[in-house]
């Protein structure tokens, strides 16, 4: 079996220190995390959704996604989980919004890498 690998250890070692020494300052959790929230294209829709009109309520989301109140619920829960939205009850309807912060967070850092890649050459 033959493997197309070098035969030598490090070519260039000066980008092998460089790309290493920025990995230390990345912090890839976000991006992580987003992809991880948007596995499902109905958290993309719910995310989409909560961008256009801010706050929803789990019904209208259910509606949106053409799905089940409880599986609306699952996908709601999940990415609450991991601290993109938040929840709050009026009566008997439970309203969804983006945690701001964190969306920006998570939005900034896929516009830093999707610049990083559309500008590398």
């Amino acid at each position: 079996m033959t493997l197309d690998v070098c035969s030598s250890t490090i070519i260039h070692e000066d980008k092998v220190k460089a790309v290493k020494d920025s990995l230390t300052d990345k912090d890839f959790s976000d991006i992580l995390l987003l992809s991880k929230c948007i596995k499902d294209p109905s958290r993309i829709k719910i995310l989409y959704a909560l961008l256009t009109y801010e706050e929803l309520c789990v019904c209208d989301l259910a509606a949106v996604l053409e799905a089940s109140v409880a599986s609306t619920s699952h996908h709601l829960r999940y990415l609450k989980q991991n601290g993109l939205l938040e929840s709050k009850r009026d009566g008997k309807v439970v309203y969804y919004a983006l945690i701001k912060e964190k969306a920006a967070s998570v939005f900034s850092s896929l516009s830093d890498l999707t610049e990083k890649v559309t500008t590398s050459s």
